[in-house]
């Protein structure tokens, strides 16, 4: 019989001592991984949106700033005019720039406005006028981006482009959901012959990349139906099921007990009652997720629009942001105002159905 040495308190304490400090550094390192991952995601979104508050001259100001400057004003016969620190025989005076041209500007004292002192901005080396800067967030830059869009001429704005992407986006939302689901029923829990085989050829249309069908598509929709410059070649599609949602929902289908639909059976129900009263409310998390994956997909399009839409006023937001910078002297701080704007719906819904979303995510992928 072998004997095993028991274990003292202060060998237990030195282990148990041990076990926490490799704990702790394992989790600083994956906390640090994660932080890291997440940074190299949020740092381009925290730059447009800041970008979004800044004047026209802070955004091409060098070395750049993070928060947003602008002048500090001051009111000389009812008008505005930003306050510079200036070099004088006396010290620094505190003049307003009245007018600035050729590197010459006029300056006044707030305090005595008649008496105008032209100075150079730039004697030799020295600098010897500093704007007075102040953190000032431009919010302005919002609605001036949003009606302004990228041709005035045609009476066409951002709020146009925002109001044809929300539309296309619920349409397609309805004709995914109304269209994938009794497809996917019917291949999760309806046994037919060749069931199998037909599910295959549906996941094999997969493989097929939009690039193949795009010429295909844009000849049956434009020259056939004449369907051309108009939102049905983005929309009606949507309501024939396509297989990467099917798949989605036939596996989620799939975990549902079979026990509870046998029950509903066997008390008389039709496999429509079946689908419509038992499986569709216990769907709730997937049908999230494919409504969240759908509206993430047709937000974000850019091709399909570009494809078939050629009047500005059906415009959707991606081809609005892309046109604006087409058609306009750029103005940054507008184009991130707008493209801010293009990314809070999407923030907006991830963020309301995030809880719903990952148990989706999560239970379509269990074990059957």
């Amino acid at each position: 019989m072998t004997n095993h040495p028991v274990e003292t308190d202060i060998q237990r304490s030195k282990r148990l001592r041990t076990r926490a400090i490799r704990n702790f550094f394992q989790a600083l390192v994956s906390h640090s991984l994660i932080i890291a991952v997440g940074l190299f995601f949020l740092v381009p979104f925290l730059w447009m949106l800041l970008t979004a508050f800044k004047s026209d001259s802070d955004v091409f100001r060098t070395p750049p700033r993070w928060l947003p400057y602008d002048n500090v004003r001051v009111e000389i016969n009812g008008k505005a005019y930003p306050l510079y620190n200036v070099k004088t025989p006396e010290g620094i005076k505190q003049y307003a720039a009245l007018k600035i041209q050729s590197g010459v500007a006029d300056f006044v004292d707030p305090a005595n406005p008649e008496v105008v002192i032209p100075t150079e901005l730039q004697q030799g080396t020295e600098r010897v006028a500093e704007a007075i800067m102040e953190v000032s967030f431009r919010w302005q830059n919002f609605p001036d981006a949003m009606s302004r869009g990228s041709r005035p001429t045609v009476g066409t704005s951002f709020w146009t482009y925002l109001k044809n992407s929300l539309i296309i986006a619920f349409f397609t939302i309805i004709g995914t959901l109304f269209s994938n689901t009794p497809v996917a029923y019917a291949f999760a829990r309806i046994k037919f012959p060749g069931r199998d085989l037909l599910f295959i050829l549906v996941l094999a249309t997969m493989m097929l990349p939009f690039q193949v069908t795009m010429i295909p598509l844009y000849l049956f929709f434009n020259d056939t139906l004449g369907w051309g410059d108009s939102f049905l070649p983005l929309i009606v599609p949507t309501f024939f099921a396509n297989a990467y949602d099917v798949f989605l929902l036939r596996q989620f289908f799939k975990t549902i007990p079979e026990e509870m639909c046998d029950a509903a059976r066997v008390d008389g129900a039709s496999e429509w009652q079946i689908f419509t009263r038992i499986v569709i409310p216990l769907s709730t998390p997937v049908l999230a997720t494919v409504t969240v994956f759908t509206f993430l997909y047709v937000w974000n399009d850019f091709t399909g629009p570009l494809l078939f839409l050629t009047s500005p006023k059906n415009f959707t937001m991606a081809l609005g942001l892309q046109d604006f910078q087409g058609q306009h002297t750029m103005l940054w701080n507008q184009m991130m105002a707008a493209a801010t704007i293009f990314t809070v719906p999407i923030v907006v819904a991830f963020f309301f159905a995030q809880k719903t979303f990952i148990q989706g995510i999560k239970l379509t992928g269990s074990k059957e």
